[in-house]
C-alpha cells in the first residue's frame, strides 16, 4: 500500500512557545503524550492527538482535521478492507458494481445479493444466468442441459430434466415420460401396462382393476388380482369348484359343500379319497372322524389305507386293501412317498435329522433354497435360505452369504463386504442421484453424479430423481429405501436434504456432523466424542472462502450407501466447491484418499466465487 500522509492544516498564525500546562494534554514533541490514545504531538494545535494521517488510523476511518480517527475513506485501495469498495459520503461498502460481487451475486444498495445481471452474467457452476428474472437457475433452454440423460430444460422449473413428453423417452423400457420427476419410466398409468399388470411406483407390477383387465381366462379378485376363479361360475372339467381362499380350481370343497361321489370325501387338499361323508354312507350310519364306518362290512367302507377286519377299519395295507390315492403301502402303513421322511421317494428311505420330504426328495427346510421354511417355498434370485426364512444377499447381515456379516464401517456390493472408504466407491452398480429441491444444492448434486460413469465400471446404471420419490426415501424419516448394493449421492446440508437429515441428525450414523452456537460460530464435530474439528465464524464466511465436507456412510436400515457433500457456509459456495472438488479431483484419485470422510477449507484465489483447479485447497482433517 502506497503511503499518504494528511497533515493536519495550519490552525493558528502564530504558535506560542509557552509549554505550560500538563504533559498529555499541551505537548512540543511526542514525548509529551503519555495518553495511549493520544500518542501523536500536533505541533499546529500544540496537543496531543489521535493521529497526524489516515495511516495511524485502522481500516474504513480517516484522520479528521482535529486528529481524531473518523469512519470515512478516500478511495478503496487505501483506506478499505480488502473486497471493498469506497463511496464517498457513505463509507467502505461490499460493492460498487455487480462485477464486484462474484458469481451468483449482484449489487444493491452497496451490499451483494444472491442474482446475476447481464453486466455480471457469471453463476456458480452448474447454473446459467436469467438475465431477464436476475437470478441463476438450472437453465434457460435446452442448450444449457449437456448432462446425460439430462438433456432438456423444463421452463417451468427452469432446470435440466430426462423429459417432457413421451416422445422425449427413446428407450423402449422406459417409453413414457412422468412429468412430476420429467423422467422416463415405464409407466404412469395403467393402461400403460398390459393385461394382467398396473402401474406401482413407475413400474408395471401383477395387478388388475375394473378399467385394466386380466389375461384370458383369469379373472379380477376383490385383492386386485389376475386369479384362476372367485367362484364356482370359472370352473369345470376335473376341477369344478373354487377354493376362494386360493382363487384356484380344485376336483373337491370339503364341508358341507362335499361334491366328492358317493364312498368318497374331500380331503383338506382338496382331492376325493375313498371313505364316508356322513353316516348316511355307512351300513350302521355312524361315520367315524377318520372317514371309516363304524361296524363296516367291508374295506370299501373304511377311509384310505385302512382294511375292514372283524367290523373294524384298522390302519393295514395290502392286496386286498389298497391306499388311497397318492399313498403307498409300506410295511403294512399306507404312505406318501411323496412327504413321509421315513418314507421319501420310496418305502423305507428315511431323510437325515433335520431334514423333511419335499416332492420325494430330502430338504433341508432351513437351508434349501428351493424349499425353504417349508416344501415347494422357493426363494427369490438374489436371495437364499438363512435359518429356514428367504433372505436376501446384499445386506450388512448377509452379505454373498447367509450369516455372513460386514464389520463396522463396511457395505455390501451383493457379494462381498467392502470397507466404507473412497477407494470402494466403484464397487456398487447401482447409483442414484437425489436431489433436495433447493437450486444450489441439485446443481452439486448433479456435479457430484457427472464423473461417476466415467471413472466407475461401464455397467453402472446412475438414475436421478428428487428426494420426494417414495419408493427411494421414506417420505416420514428420510430413511432409505434402495438396499443393499446401492449407493446414493447427495448435495445439501441436514436441513432441507431429507437423506442428510436421516444419516447426521436422526440416525447418527455419519462420523462427523454440522453444528452451531445458535448466534455467531458454525462447527464440524465428530460424532465419537463431540469433539470439535473445524469452527468458523460467521462473519469469516463470503463467497470466495468456505469450508465443505465429503463423506460416505452406510444406513443399517437399509443396507444403502450413501456419498454426502456440502458447506459449512451460506448461500451454498461451499456445497458447489465440495462437488466439485469429488469429481474433479477426489473421484479420478480415489485411491488415494483412502478415509471415509475428509474436511477442506477452500480459498477462491482467482475471486470469481467458482470452484476451479487454481483454487487452494487446504485438508482440515479425514478418517474413518
Amino acid at each position: 500500500m502506497k503511503l499518504r500522509l494528511v497533515l493536519l492544516p495550519f490552525l493558528f498564525g502564530v504558535v506560542s512557545g509557552c509549554t505550560c500546562g500538563e504533559p498529555g494534554v499541551h505537548c512540543t514533541t511526542e514525548l509529551d503524550c503519555v495518553d495511549p490514545s493520544k500518542p501523536y504531538c500536533a505541533s499546529a494545535l500544540g496537543a496531543c492527538v489521535e493521529c497526524l494521517s489516515d495511516e495511524a488510523c485502522p481500516d474504513g476511518t480517516i484522520c479528521d482535521a482535529a486528529g481524531s480517527c473518523e469512519p470515512g475513506c478516500r478511495d478503496e485501495h487505501d483506506r478499505c478492507a480488502l473486497g471493498r469498495f469506497c463511496v464517498a459520503g457513505v463509507g467502505c461498502v461490499e460493492c460498487t458494481t455487480d462485477l464486484q460481487c462474484g458469481a451468483g451475486r449482484v449489487c444493491s444498495m452497496n451490499a451483494c445479493v444472491p442474482g446475476c445481471s447481464a453486466a455480471n452474467p457469471t453463476c456458480p457452476q452448474g447454473l446459467v444466468c436469467d438475465a431477464a428474472a436476475g437470478r441463476c437457475v438450472g437453465c434457460v433452454d435446452s442448450g444449457n442441459c449437456t448432462t446425460p440423460p439430462l438433456l432438456l430444460c423444463d421452463p417451468s422449473s427452469q432446470t435440466c430434466v430426462e423429459c417432457l413428453a413421451n416422445s422425449d423417452c427413446r428407450d423402449p423400457l422406459k417409453p413414457n415420460c412422468d412429468t412430476s420427476s420429467h423422467t422416463c419410466v415405464r409407466c404412469v398409468v395403467d393402461a400403460h401396462c398390459p393385461a394382467g399388470n398396473v402401474c406401482q411406483n413407475s413400474s408395471c407390477k401383477p395387478g388388475c382393476n375394473p378399467n385394466q383387465p386380466c389375461p384370458q381366462g383369469q379373472v379380477c379378485s376383490a385383492s386386485g388380482q389376475c386369479v384362476q376363479c372367485v367362484s364356482d361360475a370359472q370352473c369345470s372339467g376335473a376341477t369344478p369348484r373354487c377354493n376362494t381362499a386360493a382363487n384356484t380350481c380344485v376336483a373337491c370343497l370339503p364341508g358341507p359343500t362335499d361334491n366328492c361321489p358317493m364312498g368318497q370325501y374331500c380331503r383338506m387338499d382338496f382331492v376325493c379319497e375313498r371313505g364316508c361323508k356322513t353316516g348316511a354312507d355307512c351300513p350302521s350310519g355312524v361315520c367315524l372322524p377318520d372317514h371309516s364306518c363304524q361296524a363296516c362290512v367291508n374295506d370299501t367302507q373304511c377311509a384310505a389305507g385302512k382294511v375292514c377286519q372283524s367290523g373294524a377299519c384298522v390302519d393295514m395295507c395290502g392286496p386286498s386293501a389298497m391306499c388311497g390315492a397318492g399313498l403307498d403301502c409300506c410295511t403294512g402303513h399306507c404312505k406318501n412317498l411323496q412327504s413321509d421322511a421315513a418314507n421319501c421317494g420310496a418305502c423305507g428311505r428315511t431323510c437325515a435329522t433335520g431334514q423333511s420330504c419335499c416332492g420325494a426328495g430330502c430338504a433341508n427346510l432351513m437351508t434349501d433354497n428351493d424349499n425353504c421354511g417349508a416344501c415347494g417355498n422357493a426363494c427369490a434370485a438374489g436371495a437364499a435360505c438363512c435359518q429356514g426364512t428367504c433372505k436376501p444377499l446384499n445386506t450388512l447381515a448377509n452379505c454373498g452369504a447367509c450369516g455372513t456379516a460386514c464389520g463396522v464401517d463396511q457395505f455390501c456390493d451383493g457379494l462381498t463386504c467392502r470397507d466404507q472408504t473412497f477407494p470402494e466407491f466403484c464397487a456398487n452398480r447401482n447409483v442414484y442421484a437425489i436431489r433436495d429441491g433447493i437450486t444450489l444444492d441439485d446443481a452439486a448434486t448433479n456435479t457430484l453424479a457427472s464423473t461417476i460413469l466415467q471413472n466407475c465400471s461401464t455397467q453402472t446404471n446412475l438414475q436421478y430423481g428428487p428426494q420426494t420419490n417414495a419408493a427411494w426415501v421414506d417420505q416420514t424419516t428420510g430413511a432409505l429405501l434402495l438396499g443393499g448394493g446401492s449407493t446414493v449421492v447427495t448435495a445439501g446440508g441436514p436441513f432441507p436434504n431429507k437423506v442428510v437429515k436421516w444419516l447426521e441428525r436422526t440416525n447418527l450414523t455419519t462420523k462427523v456432523y454440522f453444528a452451531s452456537n445458535a448466534l455467531d460460530t458454525f462447527y464440524f464435530k465428530k460424532r465419537i466424542d463431540d469433539s470439535v474439528v473445524v469452527s468458523r465464524l460467521a462473519n469469516w464466511c463470503n463467497p470466495n472462502r468456505d469450508v465443505f465436507v465429503v463423506e460416505l456412510a452406510t444406513d443399517p436400515t437399509s443396507s444403502t450407501l450413501a456419498l454426502i457433500a456440502y458447506g459449512l457456509c451460506s448461500p451454498g459456495n461451499g456445497t458447489q466447491t465440495g462437488a466439485w472438488y469429488w469429481a474433479n479431483i477426489m473421484l479420478p484419485n480415489r485411491a488415494s484418499y483412502p478415509d471415509s470422510w475428509y474436511l477442506y477449507e477452500w480459498v477462491d484465489t482467482n475471486m470469481n466465487s467458482l470452484p476451479d483447479a487454481t483454487d487452494t485447497f487446504t485438508r482440515l482433517a479425514s478418517g474413518r
